[in-house]
């Protein structure tokens, strides 16, 4: 099994027939696998390689540079988190070692759907957070201000797609990701000298939290997706195409017609490895967006409506040492 490619060229604006390929495309992906590649998707190729400089970049500052935007706890969304902090899947309750890397959440760009100082949810304020930048690298802020927008922008071209897919029509989810909170990450894996411990991975195995996961892969291989229990096989996209996951929330909203798939970064060969950099952007629902499974005619819902909010920043923080 490989990972599909979906082309993307045309979608917005194209014939109802075209749209309706499309979708009938993205649908046979996530019912299969989860995962899929999508090319033709509009993001600016400058967009993407300024905000890759820029990412590299922060990573070869001195720690002290990087520590200007550390996170003010463990638990805050936002920052920078040194090496090995996280361990990835203790989000779906396993005992891994902590993951070999490092890593920069950036937090929505947008204006909140209301003053900070009036959300009630302590939770809510969290993902509406301001992002600490660095003050040694002001350049940073403006590359990934832009490469957040253009991958939103992506998101909300998928999700219609998805909409189409689900037999909700055009703009289906529009109303539930207007206000969305998602964020971008900076995931940077150092090259290694010696071997991990037994078990130990760059990101340990795991499912995404929320609608959507959009990334562009570097040249480094080690990202897997689990077809079936026990077997994986490595993702490799064509160039230039974007490596798009459902998360969690999107399979509950589906009633699990759709997968949010376990997925891992590997040390290559067990062992020595080149650095490793992506930069995937987790979509969400909007904070207060009520998740309730679409159904087919006569089937019963799997799972009890949810908040988008509280199941993203529950899942979230099971994952933080």
């Amino acid at each position: 099994m490989s990972v599909p490619v979906v082309d993307l060229d045309g979608f917005v604006g194209g014939t109802r027939a075209h749209r309706r390929g499309v979708a009938d495309a993205v649908d046979a992906a996530c019912r299969e696998l989860g995962f899929f590649c999508v090319v033709g998707h509009g993001v600016d190729e400058t967009i993407i390689a300024r905000a890759h400089a820029a990412a590299l970049e922060f990573f070869d500052r001195p720690l002290t540079d990087r520590l200007g935007a550390v996170k003010s706890a463990p638990t805050d969304p936002y920052g920078y988190s040194p090496f090995s902090a996280e361990a990835l899947n203790r989000s779906i309750g396993g005992g891994a070692a902590p993951d070999l890397k490092e890593t920069y959440n950036v937090g929505p760009v947008g204006e909140p759907p209301r003053p900070v100082a009036e959300m009630l949810d302590a939770d809510e304020r969290d993902v509406w957070a301001s992002t600490p930048w660095p003050p040694a690298m002001p350049e940073l802020r403006p590359a990934l201000t832009d490469y957040y927008r253009a991958v939103a922008e992506l998101c909300a071209t998928l999700m219609d797609a998805c909409s189409l897919a689900l037999g909700l029509g055009p703009g289906g989810f529009a109303r539930f990701i207007d206000q969305h909170g998602s964020a971008l990450r900076l995931a940077h894996y150092p090259a290694l000298d010696h071997a991990p411990e037994p078990g130990q991975l760059r990101a340990g195995a795991h499912t995404d939290y929320g609608t959507l996961t959009v990334l562009r892969l570097d040249a480094e291989p080690g990202l897997q997706v689990e077809t079936t229990p026990g077997n994986w096989i490595d993702v490799a996209a064509p160039d230039g195409a974007m490596v798009v996951n459902l998360g969690d929330l999107m399979q509950r909203w589906s009633n699990d017609r759709w997968r949010s798939t376990m997925h891992r970064v590997v040390v290559p060969d067990g062992g020595h490895s080149r650095r490793r950099l992506t930069m995937p952007f987790f979509h969400n629902a909007n904070w207060d967006a009520l998740i309730e499974c679409i159904t087919a005619d006569g089937e019963p819902a799997r799972y009890e409506p949810t908040l988008a909010g509280a199941h993203l920043m529950a899942k979230f923080r099971s994952t933080v040492l």
